[in-house]
């Protein structure tokens, strides 16, 4: 365990600068406040952000993670993962860390959302809520460490690694 703690340490050290390899980021880092969670990888946010074109986001999808989905059809252990987002930031003043791209297709701000030290997009992996999106975000800063935490959780068998079977989770 001494060992999972140590690299976890580790990972998070350096995941909390990797943002800043982003040769030119798309908006400067925000200040806002969470004021309500979508489910585990979505929030909405106040005040909104303002893009480069004038229209205003109230919308952000973290960055390099997927949870597990709470809307359609449930998938296994997406209702802990949006409910530990909900303790963790609902009312709280986060950072965001914008890469090159700052909106999805569902016009949603993409942001790695730092709330003091903690880069929440990597806590949620390190216990257990989430899994790497390398479809969309394979090559952007953060989600090699979010690869790391997430294999560090699956050999610790933490949070749905402990809950759920398969890759990815199912009931």
């Amino acid at each position: 365990m001494r060992g999972s703690l140590t690299s976890t340490f580790l990972a998070l050290a350096a995941c909390n600068l990797c943002w800043r390899d982003v040769e030119v980021p798309c908006h400067e880092p925000f200040e806002t406040t969470v004021v309500r969670i979508v489910d585990g990888d979505t929030l909405e946010i106040d005040p909104p952000i303002t893009m480069e074109d004038g229209s205003e986001v109230d919308r952000v999808r973290l960055l390099c993670i997927n949870t597990p989905e709470t809307h359609g059809t449930p998938a296994c252990y997406g209702e802990e993962a949006s409910a530990w987002m909900v303790e963790r930031l609902e009312g709280v003043s986060v950072t965001l860390y914008f890469a090159e791209d700052c909106t999805d297709t569902y016009q949603r701000a993409l942001a790695y959302v730092k709330d003091g030290p903690s880069l929440v997009n990597i806590e949620l992996a390190e216990l257990g809520y989430a899994l790497p999106i390398d479809e969309w975000f394979a090559d952007q800063p953060c989600c090699e460490e979010v690869v790391a935490a997430v294999d560090q959780a699956r050999t610790d068998e933490v949070g749905g690694w402990a809950a759920c079977a398969g890759y990815p989770w199912t009931e």
